[in-house]
């Protein structure tokens, strides 16, 4: 029955079989990943890293501050221990010279002696159209020498300069390089 039946007239109506794939789409390709909005792995990179520049700041500004205290707090000691220009230029240049090797390198600051140690006082301190440089040549000269003066000597150049132009001076170029 299915013989000549099957090619009667039920299969006239019936249209050819097709193939059922022919009416699939084709492979569809996801569209590219942009760069925005970022991955949150991005984000979290992004966070720390700002998360760590901020921390380095803090902690070099705390350092700085710390610093500028501590040797504001000495040149203070000094300023009420020592009576003679001389003493009190001794000291305020050892002062100095560690806080130049705190802040600028040693290879830089370690071999500077006489002209050279005024010469890099004059060109790290502050300086202003209205305040000029912090250590003149005077203040320069006096504390360029004051380690190789004796004891109660006065300072070379035949001035005196005061005390409080010293401290001052001084407390300028600590406040200036820290």
């Amino acid at each position: 029955m299915s013989g000549p039946m099957a090619s009667g007239p039920a299969s006239a109506m019936m249209p050819a079989q097709a193939d059922p794939l022919a009416a699939l789409r084709g492979i569809h390709l996801p569209e590219p990943i942009g760069m925005w909005p970022p991955a949150p792995g991005r984000w979290i990179v992004l966070a720390a890293t700002v998360g760590l520049v901020v921390a380095a700041w803090v902690v070099v500004r705390a350092r700085r501050a710390s610093l500028a205290r501590h040797a504001l707090r000495e040149l203070d000691v000094l300023d009420g221990s020592t009576e003679d220009l001389q003493g009190l230029a001794l000291g305020v240049s050892m002062l100095l010279r560690r806080v130049a090797l705190r802040r600028f390198s040693r290879r830089r600051v370690a071999s500077l002696h006489g002209d050279d140690w005024q010469a890099f006082l004059a060109e790290t301190g502050p300086r202003g159209r209205r305040r000029g440089p912090s250590f003149d040549h005077e203040l320069g000269r006096l504390l360029a020498s004051a380690p190789y003066m004796p004891p109660g000597s006065s300072p070379p150049g035949g001035t005196d300069p005061s005390r409080d132009r010293v401290l001052l001076a001084a407390r300028r170029w600590i406040r200036w390089n820290t």
